[in-house]
């Protein structure tokens, strides 16, 4: 995908048999939709949220393997879906509405204000979701005051008639923030904890708020030199009550953006899981988490004009890296180990279903030779054979063709292309037969 997908943060450069059977997955939900969001009910059923002409959009799927799609509700201009989960009680949405002044619950055919007639110079956090045992939805959001980086954590409940309650986390302004500071609830042995991650004068922290008597308690799960975080901060919980937490942050002076999972179970350990990519997804697997990101090269690294990105979707976990084509939207752990993938690429939304976890990896190399021509090569790793595209790609402009090379037994492939305008980058696709997913390696140097 070489256009910029629309960001909503911070103008930044977002039953067992039917879940495993029913089809072949590498199905387009949303046609020449960019954005949306994945859950997977308990029984195993994929939900697919997004907007499209103003109006939120629900897509499940059936057990003959066809999506059905129903309208939901309108979404104000400038509004946009920021969670999004399914439980007993079917499919929640948040959405956050123009300019950060409003937050909206959609429940089947209800829809429930948590938060909307602020003062002036007030703006909410990208909020969080989760699911009790029952269905019923918590929600965790901060109220941010510009001139004095203030803020305010706020948890929500809404119950089975639909009556909401409010309850502060913080109270006294803390933390201050450059930013409205990002929010995410979580279950742990069935109480509700909350994260939240804030920036200020050069120090970033996460917290995991918990209920304590009548009040609540901190715990700080990251902390260190930065400025502040952007986009979503996404939680969940694992085995025996480990509690993963995932966002990005900025970093001004490396003109960094790395990606940071932190995990509390018995102790505490943070890491940058990716230096540059935007968080978009995160799954509690039984073999530990596992963060989906979108790293990039811009148009203005290459010397291009304009601010056109290629996309590269990473998944994180368990010590691997592994690369797909296009924008990776979220991430979602499926029944029996399996994985469910929701990319945007040209032809829109599409949802892919791997029985178990993702492993196929890439490599890719290309040198330019004196004759004008440019040798590409790679390897597939984990792959069962058959044949990789290459494609030539300047963000901002169609990705061309460059043409198909076989895998030898070893994975390796090679092609020579001889390109008619540089600076480009290069990008070998290998489109997995079992289930339609396409591994990728997108070059971050260009060619020139």
């Amino acid at each position: 995908m070489n256009s910029l997908v629309p960001m909503k943060s911070a103008g930044l450069v977002l039953a067992a048999a039917l879940a495993l059977a029913g089809g072949a997955s590498a199905q387009v939900i949303a046609p020449n939709v960019q954005e949306g969001e994945l859950a997977v009910a308990p029984d195993g059923t994929p939900f697919v949220a997004y907007v499209r002409a103003s109006a939120l959009r629900i897509a499940s799927r059936a057990a003959n393997g066809r999506w059905h799609t129903r309208q939901v509700g309108p979404v104000a201009s400038g509004g946009d879906l920021v969670a999004f989960a399914a439980g007993k009680a079917g499919p929640v949405a948040v959405l956050l509405g123009p300019d950060e002044r409003s937050l909206v619950l959609v429940q089947g055919q209800r829809r429930k204000e948590l938060a909307g007639a602020l003062p002036p110079g007030v703006t909410l956090g990208w909020p969080g979701l989760a699911l009790d045992s029952r269905g019923m939805p918590v929600i965790a959001y901060t109220r941010w005051r510009h001139a004095t980086h203030e803020s305010t954590l706020v948890l929500a409940r809404v119950d089975r008639r639909g009556r909401l309650s409010l309850q502060n986390v913080t109270s006294g302004g803390f933390p201050q923030s450059f930013v409205a500071p990002p929010a995410a609830p979580v279950f742990v042995g069935g109480r509700v904890h909350v994260i939240e991650s804030y920036g200020l004068d050069g120090a970033v922290g996460t917290i995991e708020w918990h209920p304590r008597r009548h009040g609540w308690a901190g715990q700080f799960v990251d902390a260190g030199n930065g400025d502040y975080p952007v986009g979503p901060l996404l939680a969940a919980t694992g085995a025996r009550g480990t509690v993963y937490a995932a966002w990005t942050q900025v970093l001004l002076g490396p003109g960094a953006l790395p990606v940071t999972l932190a995990i509390h179970g018995r102790s505490i350990q943070s890491d940058f899981v990716l230096d540059r990519a935007l968080t978009t997804g995160l799954a509690a697997t039984a073999a530990g988490p596992e963060v989906a990101a979108d790293e990039w090269v811009s148009a203005d690294e290459m010397g291009l004009p304009g601010s056109a990105v290629a996309w590269a979707g990473t998944i994180v976990g368990h010590g691997r890296t592994i690369e797909v084509d296009g924008w990776l939207a979220d991430l979602a752990a499926a029944p029996r180990g399996a994985r469910d993938l929701l990319l945007a690429g040209p032809a829109g939304l599409s949802w892919f279903r791997a029985p178990r976890p993702p492993q196929i990896r890439l490599s890719l190399e290309a040198s330019a030779t004196g004759t004008g021509a440019v040798l590409v090569t790679g390897r597939v790793r984990g792959g069962p054979g058959g044949s990789v595209t290459v494609y030539r790609e300047r963000p901002g402009s169609p990705r061309e063709n460059a043409g198909s090379a076989r895998l030898a037994a070893d994975g390796s492939f090679s092609l020579v292309d001889r390109p008619t305008a540089r600076p480009l980058l290069y990008r070998a696709v290998y489109v997995d037969a079992a289930t339609g997913i396409p591994y990728a390696s997108l070059l971050r140097e260009p060619v020139l």
